[in-house]
């Protein structure tokens, strides 16, 4: 093979090298900057039930009971579950069986660690699906946003339907599905580009030294 062949299938590896790198840096950015809103998302959603809970005894106490402050707190905390889910699958904090995984040798789990991977992404998947088949925007425009005409076409109430203490749509709390769906995807990708070795991947919280002090 002559030197000119040689250096330009060099080039052409180093220019795929390359690709997933920049793919795998953007993919990660991309992760890191949604990890951000969603960490802002859970922050504000804890804050407020714990307001909320303040405001329930005030109000018990001195028998004014607002009935709405039970109902909006049960919707932000069911918010906050799924959006902490998504953060904790890019921290990878998120709940894990490893008795097997213990046992592997490094080449394995690396394996195993992308298999994961993939099937964490196709859940993510899946999740939008349902959000999509949920909100069904497509049928929505045919209708001409009009929420009846929906309704009598697909018989989905999802648009017609308020909730029973708030008043407001029930679409406007289902919309933590889709935001799910999407952190999950975009969180999924980027432990799929790290396992990959696409992206240098972050220290693993088990991966940290624990110092334990006696005070």
């Amino acid at each position: 093979m002559s030197s000119v062949s040689v250096a330009k299938n060099r080039g052409a590896l180093e220019a795929g090298s390359t690709l997933r790198e920049r793919i795998g840096r953007s993919t990660q950015a991309l992760s890191d900057s949604w990890a951000r809103v969603e960490r802002v998302l859970v922050t504000g959603f804890v804050g407020a039930i714990f307001l909320l809970i303040l405001l329930n005894i005030v109000t018990r106490a001195i028998n004014r009971p607002v009935i709405w402050v039970d109902e909006l707190s049960i919707y932000l905390m069911v918010m906050t579950c799924f959006v902490g889910t998504s953060l904790t699958v890019r921290q990878r904090l998120d709940f894990a069986m490893t008795l097997v995984l213990d046992y592997l040798t490094p080449a394995r789990l690396a394996v195993a660690r992308r298999m994961l991977s993939l099937v964490g992404l196709a859940y993510a998947v899946f999740i939008l699906w349902c959000s999509w088949r949920l909100f069904d925007p497509l049928d929505m425009v045919r209708s001409g946003f009009d929420v009846a005409k929906f309704t009598s076409l697909t018989m989905n109430f999802l648009y017609s339907e308020p909730t029973q203490t708030l008043g407001i749509p029930k679409w406007f709390v289902y919309l933590v599905m889709p935001v799910y769906g999407l952190g999950l995807t975009i969180h999924s990708l980027a432990n799929l580009a790290e396992d990959l070795g696409w992206a240098q991947a972050a220290k693993a919280p088990e991966d940290e030294d624990i110092v334990v002090e006696a005070g």
